[in-house]
């Protein structure tokens, strides 16, 4: 199944790692998530944390998770479409609209792609305590975040 016929989604990935990092060394990235969001933010990644621990995510975890977060909380995403209309909307015509537009492509929907045994249950363990206290410490529950999980 392919969403494009020119790799326009590696160009996506490309594009939004190089946002997010962007916003994450200017500090936008943390003005516009959660405070919740914020506090695991600096504490997975924050400088003075790191140094003081002797295990901390490597970079591949991090950026997997800082995009995570970014397409969900600072750009709002609510399909795939939202993700590449956001990041890359002068490639939309190479998209297949058709693909996109399908019913189950009309949710939130992340993917990472990591090799063998570089962590990717790490990045899950992360997204599932970021989702978790996200929703725990709403004040009115907004549908963005949950605390019920299947992990396959």
């Amino acid at each position: 199944m392919a969403i494009n016929s020119s790799n326009i989604s590696l160009e996506l990935a490309h594009r939004l790692t190089d946002v997010v990092n962007a916003a994450w060394k200017s500090g936008e990235m943390l003005e516009k998530v959660t405070p919740t969001t914020a506090s695991l933010l600096n504490y997975w990644f924050g400088e003075g944390f790191c140094n003081e621990r002797a295990r901390n995510f490597h970079e591949g975890q991090r950026q997997a998770i800082l995009n995570i977060i970014y397409l969900h909380e600072v750009m709002g995403e609510n399909c795939v479409m939202d993700a590449y209309q956001g990041i890359i909307p002068e490639l939309m015509d190479r998209a297949d609209l058709a693909q996109l537009a399908k019913p189950k492509y009309q949710m939130p929907k992340y993917a990472v792609k990591m090799a063998t045994g570089t962590g990717k249950t790490w990045v899950m363990h992360a997204l599932i305590i970021w989702q978790m206290l996200n929703a725990r410490h709403e004040d009115v529950e907004s549908g963005r975040f949950t605390q019920k999980f299947l992990v396959v």
